[in-house]
């Protein structure tokens, strides 16, 4: 059987398109995980084709929640030095009420 991991295969899992550096990377990553399980495990289903691609799979959907999350977090953080900006600007009085005395 062959071990050859098609792109289609994993987006049509995935439903959605994917790039091909994502898909070389997650399949890099799919490739050492398969290798770690059966070198720790000894089952030979580790090693069938099928499985490869699932990890493959795995793989995308885990680099790309990290990417997501990483890239919010750096939103975040601008949007923090933005407000920082702002509030080392000049004091105005708009923060003084006057309260009627009774």
């Amino acid at each position: 059987m062959s071990k050859i991991v098609k792109k289609g295969e994993v987006e049509k899992l995935l439903g959605c398109m994917i790039t091909d550096e994502q898909f070389n990377k997650a399949l890099g990553y799919a490739r050492k995980k398969q290798e770690y399980i059966y070198n720790r495990d000894h089952r030979a289903v580790v090693l069938q084709r099928w499985y490869l691609v699932k990890l493959t799979e795995e793989y995308v959907r885990s680099l790309a929640l990290s990417k997501f999350t990483m890239d919010l977090c750096s939103t975040l953080r601008d949007m923090e030095k933005e407000h920082s900006v702002k509030n080392q600007s000049a004091p105005t009085d708009n923060h003084i009420v006057a309260v009627p005395a009774l």
